[in-house]
This record gives structure tokens, C-alpha cells and sequence, in this order.
């Protein structure tokens, strides 16, 4: 699920949020194509230029690993809070090949 509708959008509303979060989800998947390495929130943000709150980002986050699209490593960097965060990166298959296709 890419939006969550706590605020009980309907409509046209609602169909708008829905697409402006899996735009955000194809944006932060970009990132992880374009750096070939393990990324952070913090850093993900910096690279989008903040256009979106990191708590979105977090959310994007789970629902790609959710998907499949990506896993989170042990690997912990410091973020912008001043506080360690884990890293994502691009899942791989048993050959250890990208899913680059994956929906």
C-alpha cells in the first residue's frame, strides 16, 4: 500500500495521494539505481532535496522492502537527527542479480 488514508480522503482527492505517493516510491527507487549501494533515509532525502517529509520517506521505505523491491541491511549510518538509521539497498535473488523489473 503506498498511501495510507488516515485522513479519509475520497474521490479525486484520494486518487491524487495515491499517485503522489507512488511517485515518491519510483523516485526513491531511482535513487538506489543510480547510486548502485546501500542508502539511508537521511541520505535519500538530501539526494530528492527534500521534497518530501523523511517520515514519508521512512513509510516508502517499508512498503518497497514490503513489496520486495528492497531489504534493509545491518548496516547503520548517523542520520540528520543525530541518530543512527539503517540502510536499504536494491533486494537481490539467489544469483545475487538485481530485480530491476520488479513492479
Amino acid at each position: 500500500m503506498s498511501y495510507y488514508n488516515t485522513t479519509e480522503e475520497t474521490g479525486s482527492e484520494l486518487a491524487e495521494s495515491h499517485a503522489k505517493a507512488k511517485t515518491q516510491e519510483k523516485k526513491i527507487l531511482l535513487c538506489f539505481h543510480d547510486q548502485g549501494n546501500p542508502l539511508s533515509a537521511s541520505v535519500i532525502c538530501e539526494m530528492l532535496n527534500d521534497a518530501y517529509p523523511i517520515t514519508s520517506i521512512r513509510r516508502a521505505l517499508t512498503d518497497l522492502t514490503n513489496e520486495g523491491s528492497l531489504e534493509k541491511t545491518e548496516k547503520k549510518v548517523m542520520g540528520r537527527y543525530g541518530k543512527r538509521e539503517h540502510q536499504w539497498q536494491l533486494r537481490t535473488d539467489k544469483n545475487n542479480q538485481f530485480n530491476l523489473f520488479k513492479k
